[in-house]
């Protein structure tokens, strides 16, 4: 009976204890910081491009103002830009031979703006014997096929492609003194196309 006794009151104890063992680990856990949760913040951005189709573009005729006998002043050639041009001179400037604008062909894609950008100042030198030189200026622009002309800048011609092959004639003026050095004069200008 004694022993019963005890039994009891040993297994309460140990009850009593394991008990309190319990919720002294639940309260530590409770109160143990927990570990700093790892926040993600997600943006979007949104990239864009696009592939334009190439663009090819061959000078197949060069500017030709052809032969020219200098006049009694200082004086002019005009070479129309076109398929048929034509060479107007004054001052008594005789012109023979070649009349032929600079031609260039190109393919792009169609309904594009297409944009020439002219030589620095619509210009070029051209150079003969002994170093002696020419200007031809004001050069002049010409698209034939299907195409709508835009408002030129100061340094492009813009054009509407309606037909994406194109041909662009290029004349201008050339300027020779009437005491030109005899000789053959050559020079170059470059074009730039660009369509977007």
């Amino acid at each position: 009976m004694e022993w019963g006794r005890l039994l009891r009151r040993a297994r309460r104890r140990l009850r009593a204890s394991g008990e309190r063992a319990a919720c002294a680990l639940l309260v530590a856990v409770a109160l143990a910081p927990a570990p700093a949760l790892a926040q993600v913040d997600t943006d979007f951005a949104l990239v864009r491009g696009e592939i334009l189709d190439t663009m090819v573009v061959e000078n197949e005729a060069d500017l030709d103002f052809g032969d020219l006998l200098p006049g009694t002043a200082n004086g002019t050639v005009v070479l129309t830009p076109s398929a048929t041009p034509t060479c107007t001179t004054n001052y008594g400037i005789i012109h023979t031979g070649n009349c032929r604008a600079s031609r260039f062909d190109g393919s792009a894609s169609f309904l594009f703006p297409l944009r020439v950008t002219r030589p620095p100042g619509n210009q070029l030198t051209v150079t003969g014997p002994m170093g002696a030189t020419m200007q031809v200026t004001n050069l002049t622009y010409a698209m034939t096929t299907f195409h709508f002309p835009l408002a030129p800048t100061a340094t492009e011609q813009r054009y509407l492609l309606l037909n994406p092959n194109f041909t662009l004639y290029v004349g201008g003026t050339l300027n020779v003194a009437s005491n030109q050095r005899p000789g053959i004069y050559n020079g170059t200008f470059t074009l730039e196309f660009n369509y977007d």
